[in-house]
């Protein structure tokens, strides 16, 4: 076998038999050292063999054929892999413009949020916007109106007004907020 090659058809397929039954095993070998699919592996080699068989009469002799299923192979391989990397940059790439998109929104969002806050706070009447701000502080109730020199429930009734200012001001705010998934 090692000689030219016949073109007439039943020489070719014991050619092509004899080549596949010889090869077959080794090119399997070969390819999984480049793909871990099993599935894969076997398109890969049946392509080999379909492509082997349609240029089976341009080959001189065994070593042309064997050359040419090992250059099939190896370069399906790598077209393979080449391809799920540029898959995967792609993905990647998608995947990172979506979070820099969101990663903008959200900063815009919480960006309008924090001036709208800024502005209903600005609104509240001096004494309720002094003991809210002690309160956001982290100062207790009893903390505030020792340093105000006001009685605890002055300090409730500040805080009381201006919840219920704000909640009123921002409550459309509130709603784009619970129907917007935005998490602050």
């Amino acid at each position: 076998m090692q000689n030219s090659f016949v073109v007439n058809f039943t020489d070719k397929e014991k050619t092509f038999r004899y080549l596949y039954e010889k090869y077959v095993v080794l090119l399997r070998y070969f390819a999984v050292k480049y793909i871990n699919d099993q599935t894969i592996v076997s398109d890969i080699i049946q392509d080999a063999f379909v492509r082997l068989w349609e240029k089976l009469h341009l080959f001189k002799d065994e070593n042309e054929a064997k050359a040419f299923l090992y250059k099939v192979v190896q370069n399906a391989c790598i077209d393979l892999i080449r391809h799920h990397e540029v898959t995967e940059k792609y993905v990647q790439h998608i995947v990172s413009e979506n979070e820099e998109e969101k990663s903008f929104l959200d900063n815009l969002f919480e960006a309008e949020i924090f001036e709208a806050l800024r502005t209903v706070f600005n609104e509240l009447p001096p004494a309720c916007k002094e003991v809210y701000l002690l309160s956001l502080q982290g100062k207790s109730h009893e903390e505030i109106s020792q340093q105000l020199n006001i009685t605890i429930n002055t300090v409730k009734k500040h805080k009381n007004n201006a919840n219920h200012y704000m909640k009123e001001r921002l409550k459309y705010l509130l709603q784009i907020i619970l129907t917007s998934g935005f998490s602050i």
